[in-house]
Order: structure tokens, then C-alpha cells, then sequence
């Protein structure tokens, strides 16, 4: 991929709740990034939506986000792996995720 169309990929997109996206489709992840909220340390994905859409942020639970290396986010950015993210509904309170290679 161009760095401009990267760039641009992983630049634009709102930050939305992981309740949005649809039940058993697959993101592919484009972009990780680690930061530092006010709830604590947590990982941001930005996630390709599909063919002519915006791509779409969401921030990782704490449980999910603890799992997530240096290495791991500069393999996503790098293109060195490429993951899929699949967010399988709620128990309870909390979110049902899958990440496949």
C-alpha cells in the first residue's frame, strides 16, 4: 500500500463503540496504536470497514487491550501480520471478540 493511501487509511475514520459493528463480520486491522486515557492504558484499532466506506476506530477493553505487545501493534502498522477483528455479541456487560491471522 502507498504511504499516502496508509497515511490517509488510517488517519480518517470516527471512533465508535465495539456494540456497532455488525455481529460475526470481520474488520481487517489496519492501524494499532497504544495510548493512555483516563480509564488507563488501552489499545486503539482502526478498522477497514469495506470498499467505499470510512474506516472506523475503536478503543480496546482493558482485558483485550493487556494482550496487545509493542511488537504486535508494529507488525499490524508494518503489514508484517495482518489480523481481523470479529466482535461476537455481549455477555453480559462485556464484549465477545475474536482476532484471527
Amino acid at each position: 500500500m502507498a504511504l499516502s493511501t496508509h497515511f490517509q487509511a488510517i488517519a480518517s475514520g470516527n471512533i465508535v463503540r465495539l456494540d456497532t459493528l455488525e455481529i460475526d463480520r470481520g474488520y481487517p486491522v489496519m492501524y494499532a496504536r497504544r495510548l493512555t486515557t483516563q480509564y488507563g492504558p488501552t489499545i486503539l484499532l482502526t478498522l477497514q470497514k469495506g470498499e467505499g466506506e470510512e474506516n472506523v476506530k475503536v478503543y480496546m477493553s482493558k482485558r483485550y487491550a493487556e494482550n496487545f505487545t509493542d511488537v504486535d501493534n508494529e507488525d499490524i502498522n508494518n503489514s508484517v501480520k495482518q489480523y481481523t477483528l470479529i466482535f461476537t455479541g455481549k455477555q453480559g456487560s462485556s464484549f465477545v471478540l475474536n482476532l484471527e491471522l
